[in-house]
């Protein structure tokens, strides 16, 4: 099975219901989940790797890639966020 189709299938079988600001310990929970399925969970307590002056393709490629799963999690959790509550989480550490 190709890895796109795997995605889109995790993806289909984890969708979460909009956070309303009710039950937050269970919401946080299920989207971890998502995200580990996802393998881009890492970003929530990795900080952004840094490029030295010299900046080697290594650390440009991890760079890149951290920033791309950043934009991932992001997304998903600001996707099933509704109103003011999206609008809050952008920018804040909840996990």
């Amino acid at each position: 099975m190709a890895s796109g189709s795997m995605k889109d299938m995790i993806i289909k079988e984890n969708k979460l219901e909009k956070f309303e600001g009710v039950d937050f310990r269970r919401w946080q929970k299920k989207m971890h989940f998502l995200l580990s399925s996802l393998k881009v969970v890492y970003v929530l307590t990795t900080p952004i790797p840094e490029i030295q002056e010299e900046g080697n393709l290594e650390q440009i490629r991890k760079r890149s890639k951290w920033e791309n799963d950043n934009y991932i999690c992001l997304g998903h959790i600001l996707n099933v966020t509704v109103g003011h509550v999206g609008s809050q989480i952008h920018g804040r550490r909840f996990f």
